[in-house]
């Protein structure tokens, strides 16, 4: 793809960058308006994500760790390469995504020992992913088997159904005391862009979406509503962590 093109030269001069996916794939995951000039956002994205994750005590290096919307392994590649003195990350990676793609390349780029990806059979239309007839989508893991669940932006993919399948699904798979982080579009803290390039003018449900003819789009939650939904998975405590104004997205911490 022409797009890809501008790898080339950033690969050739940087070793940072020689191990990122082609652009291609990092367009898909979202990269603002950085069309051709990404790179470093996805070699340093989502440092401050594991910074925040291990400083509050919510993984170790030897945890289980499920991604619920892997995509092409942007907060991925951090646990892959980190490595201080003889410290490295010894745990178990679960990757979850619709996007075959996507997951295949992550599949030949992360080592099978530590990092496996499975596909959802959930569907959207903003991905052009069908969905099995009646699906629930059932994680790929034991009950109390993982030690932390996250998604960085999936509930902004979600309508209901989906939504709460995946919320139950990270209760059954989480062990005791453990937590589900899941970033999501709040309507009580809108995004900045709200009221230009979001509006979330149309219900779907409890679902506030930005298209009815694609509305996994963007979907936004009230938080009211999030909450309950944790609760009714069995969450013993949720409670929504809110940034500046500035943040995108909050994120919903549940703790089982």
């Amino acid at each position: 793809m022409i797009v890809d093109s501008f790898d080339l030269l950033p690969r050739l001069m940087y070793k940072e960058v020689s191990k990122i996916p082609p652009n291609h794939l990092r367009i898909r995951v979202g990269v603002a308006n950085r069309l051709l000039a990404n790179h470093v956002s996805y070699v340093s994205g989502a440092k401050d994500f594991w910074m925040h994750v291990f400083h509050a005590g919510l993984c170790r290096l030897d945890s289980t760790i499920v991604d619920i919307g892997c995509g092409c392994g942007r907060y991925t590649h951090h646990l892959r390469d980190y490595r201080f003195g003889l410290e490295r990350f010894s745990g178990k990676y679960i990757g979850i995504d619709i996007d075959e793609e996507m997951l295949n390349w992550c599949r030949r780029n992360f080592d099978s020992e530590r990092f496996s990806f499975y596909r959802s059979n959930n569907g959207s239309k903003a991905y052009k992913a069908v969905e099995k007839p009646d699906a629930q989508y059932v994680l790929p893991l034991a009950n109390e088997s993982a030690d932390f669940v996250f998604s960085t932006s999936l509930f902004t993919h979600l309508l209901e159904k989906e939504l709460v399948n995946y919320m139950r699904e990270s209760y059954r798979v989480l062990k005791q005391d453990c937590c589900m982080a899941m970033f999501c579009f709040s309507m009580d803290h809108p995004p900045p862009t709200f009221g230009d390039r979001h509006t979330f003018g149309f219900r779907m449900g409890n679902a506030h979406v930005e298209s009815l003819s694609v509305p996994e789009a963007a979907v936004a939650y009230e938080e009211k509503f999030l909450l309950e939904m944790a609760g009714e998975a069995g969450f013993r405590a949720a409670e929504m962590l809110v940034g500046g104004a500035e943040d995108w997205q909050p994120m919903l911490l549940c703790r089982k």
